[in-house]
């Protein structure tokens, strides 16, 4: 018989009605030491099975839930501001606002797949988003920056920790919003995201190191969509 003694866990409640993580009778913390509090069953369940995963040593997300969730109590919630501004700096360099100048096939998949996101953010959030096909890079003006940091502002720091890192996933905090607010789904985020690539392999073949890399930011993606929507009461 094995030795190994057996990790027990438990979802309870907090006395701010929060939902917590119990692994052996201890209240899961963050690496800072903060307690880490839920808002709701889902994501508890969530975090659970993630906690579940690391500690019998099974394959964990590469994206984790439980790193998402570290990032908003002992990160965001001490920088707020900081960490919105550096967010919506992101429409200066999102993937979105970049089009290509040929090949023209490349300039059709394009036009169908980011021109409805940048109608979107005007028509859902009155933001004018500027976009190019220059070389130069572009700025977007301070009326849509800050009428994206408000946006973002309204998130609570489990929301803003997802939103991060869909945003880092997707090179675009544009593809990153139409998500979130469920106007593309998963595969039409992973698709708008790497255009070029799904382009280039179609033309050349596929790259099996490529297809790799592609297949794991498909997934956290999705992985990150779940973790957003477990938020939700």
């Amino acid at each position: 018989m094995s030795n190994i003694p057996k990790i027990t866990f438990k979802i309870i409640k907090s006395s701010k009605n929060k939902y917590c993580i119990q692994i052996n009778n201890k209240i899961a913390k963050t690496p800072q030491g903060n307690l880490i509090e839920l808002p709701t069953l889902k994501l508890a369940k969530i975090i659970l099975k993630d906690y579940q995963s690391v500690k019998t040593k099974k394959v964990a997300n590469i994206v984790s839930p439980i790193r998402l969730t570290n990032t908003a109590i002992d990160r965001i919630v001490t920088d707020n501001h900081n960490y919105i501004e550096k967010l919506s700096l992101y429409a200066n360099n999102d993937v979105v606002c970049y089009f290509a100048r040929s090949p023209k096939d490349l300039i059709k998949k394009q036009n169908k797949h980011w021109l409805p996101l940048i109608i979107f953010m005007q028509d859902f959030y009155n933001i004018n988003i500027l976009y190019t096909s220059k070389i130069s890079a572009i700025s977007q003006n301070k009326d849509s920056l800050s009428k994206l940091k408000l946006i973002l502002s309204k998130k609570n720091n489990f929301e803003l920790s997802a939103i991060a890192v869909l945003s880092q996933l997707t090179n675009s905090i544009i593809i990153s919003l139409a998500l979130v607010n469920d106007k593309i789904n998963v595969k039409n985020a992973f698709e708008c995201s790497n255009l070029d690539e799904i382009y280039q392999s179609s033309f050349w073949g596929k790259d099996e190191e490529a297809f790799t890399r592609l297949k794991a930011i498909s997934t956290d993606i999705k992985n990150v969509k779940k973790y957003y929507d477990a938020l939700k009461e």
